[in-house]
């Protein structure tokens, strides 16, 4: 699997997750610790109830280590780099050479040589829309009609071809597998579903999941791809008619 540059989210994804189990565990240790303080020295236990209070103190250290660890999470040094296509920041540790995602409107940022791939006006030659296409695509697909969209001769945007079979057509995202890290997936449907954290992972045991209907190519690629550098296995497949049902009289 190829890896990318690291962004900022991707870190504070990462810590935030650990951190936030630090935390927990911390809170176990410390209530734990009090509840037997309180009771050891109800039955007069003073040394068994000092011990206790020193597990206590154990636990509030690990949660400074998980509080420590988020923090220092969100004061790392980055570097913004604008998407070519939306405008829109980018945050990444240190300045990208290989190709990325756009955080935003979710389309690759080619990198030819460590640097980015120039971007070019291309304008859809049924509905008329103008688009910004990387050098390095072959093709791309209208977001206002959805067409497919083939550069004849990716040098000259002026050529393009239409191919038939892909006109108007979406795709539906669907999970299959949740592979070995759920708590990463599950953390991604989480926005990806628009739902909390035990929501996603409710609708996790009831696979295959859809997780995007009727979505344009390049977004469910781009959704299918975050999925699997997860570990999970998801693929996208022609979004089917729903079956118009007659009306009642």
């Amino acid at each position: 699997m190829r890896q990318g540059p690291t962004s900022r989210a991707d870190v504070l994804e990462k810590e935030y997750e650990a951190g936030t189990g630090l935390l927990i565990r911390g809170g176990i240790v410390l209530l734990v610790s009090l509840i037997l303080v309180w009771i050891l020295r109800l039955a007069a236990l003073t040394q068994l109830a000092a011990f206790f209070g020193l597990t206590g103190v154990i636990g509030i250290v690990i949660m400074a280590l998980g509080g420590r660890r988020m923090y220092a999470a969100r004061s790392l040094p980055t570097v913004s780099v604008d998407c070519p296509y939306c405008g829109r920041p980018n945050q990444f540790l240190s300045e990208p050479t290989e190709d990325w995602t756009c955080e935003n409107c979710s389309r690759p940022v080619y990198y030819e040589n460590g640097v980015m791939a120039p971007v070019r006006e291309v304008t859809c030659p049924s509905c008329r829309a103008e688009h910004k296409v990387s050098t390095k695509s072959a093709t791309f697909t209208c977001d206002r009609c959805n067409r497919t969209l083939r550069l004849a001769d990716p040098a000259e945007p002026a050529k393009i071809v239409a191919d038939p079979s892909d006109l108007l057509r979406n795709y539906d995202v669907i999970l299959t597998q949740a592979g070995r890290q759920p708590n990463d997936v599950a953390m991604a449907l989480q926005t990806i579903l628009v739902c909390n954290l035990k929501e996603a992972r409710a609708r996790m045991e009831q696979l295959p999941l859809t997780v995007m209907r009727n979505v344009p190519e390049r977004k469910a690629d781009a959704v299918r791809t975050r999925l699997r550098e997860l570990g999970a296995t998801a693929v996208i497949r022609p979004t089917e008619d729903e079956p118009v049902r007659p009306r009642r009289l």
